[in-house]
């Protein structure tokens, strides 16, 4: 048996999409990635696949992925650091998940000194559900809880149409740069948030999973006032990526609007429609979400360790 680590590369989706897939499965966090999305990642604005990602290899198979990445700003004076890592099931209880989990933060805190030199670090990472294994490692290694998101279905086949008029549009391409500000300008007082700059946002809207069809919009005099963005990743599941409404025209009933007609829209092609909702919202967007028929199924953890200069 031979054990190598090396980056990830383009050439590696297919095997990584389907390994991450049946770890999902088995831990039942509900993550599903296509080999196309996987692919995607190495086109990322200021990625850099060659450092930022990590593979362990038993002989030809392959048992474990990690990757990184950083936010372009400072968050409450820290540079952001994001990790993910995922072993294969069959391959677990062999130390390669700690072993990943020591990449990450190396290769973590050498990208936040290169960006961000002499601020200190926050290290972000999924515990998975409940009492997982994830949570268990992280907690081991100094990392503590910092937020949990709820998923939330809505089932299509048998949701009601409250049948209350609404005034959405579809998000045009014309309208990205404007959905961008608006997400912007409805995010800032949200935990953990930093702005979304352009070339990220279009990185991500050009993503195969994307299904703007589906997406709803509510503009006024040229500006977006409320948004929701939405892709597939899991067939049959319209995943609704981004719900927001600009401060300034909250409390009008506009979030409601464009979730409404976004489930209409669904109704025809989707047996569920999907979205995460943090329990720290402002907002309490979770209350939003139930009234328009969507219900809790599973909640995610997010880990934090905070690294001093």
């Amino acid at each position: 048996m031979t054990i190598s680590w090396r980056p990830l590369t383009r050439d590696d989706s297919a095997a990584a999409a389907a390994m991450e897939n049946a770890a999902s499965a088995q831990d039942g966090t509900g993550v599903t990635v296509s080999p196309e999305v996987y692919a995607e990642l190495f086109d990322a604005p200021r990625f850099d696949p060659a450092k930022d990602t990590f593979s362990v290899w038993v002989d030809d198979q392959l048992a474990g992925t990690g990757s990184l990445w950083i936010r372009d700003e400072l968050f409450e004076g820290r540079a952001m650091v994001g990790m993910e890592g995922t072993t294969a099931p069959e391959f677990r209880g062999r130390g390669f998940g700690a072993a990943m989990l020591d990449r990450l933060e190396r290769r973590g805190a050498e990208l936040a000194a290169e960006r961000f030199p002499d601020s200190p670090v926050r290290l972000r990472t999924s515990g998975g559900l409940a009492d997982s294994s994830a949570q268990q490692l992280l907690e081991l290694r100094g990392y503590r809880p910092d937020n949990y998101f709820v998923t939330m279905h809505a089932d299509l086949t048998t949701w009601s149409d409250p049948g209350t008029p609404t005034d959405t549009t579809a998000p045009t391409k014309e309208l990205s740069e404007a959905v961008r500000q608006a997400h912007n300008d409805a995010f800032r007082d949200h935990r953990n948030f930093t702005a979304v700059p352009a070339d990220d946002w279009a990185h991500w809207k050009s993503s195969s999973a994307m299904r703007p069809a589906h997406g709803r919009v509510v503009v006024e005099d040229d500006r977006v006032l409320a948004y929701a963005i939405c892709g597939e990743y899991e067939p049959g599941v319209l995943h609704v990526e981004l719900v927001g409404t600009r401060r300034e025209a909250r409390g009008r009933g506009l979030a409601r609007e464009v979730l409404i007609d976004v489930l209409r829209g669904a109704q025809q092609h989707y047996p569920i429609a999907e979205l995460e909702v943090d329990q720290t919202s402002p907002t309490g967007a979770d209350r939003l979400y139930t009234s328009v028929g969507f219900q809790p199924v599973r909640t995610i953890s997010r880990y934090i360790r905070d690294l001093e200069t």
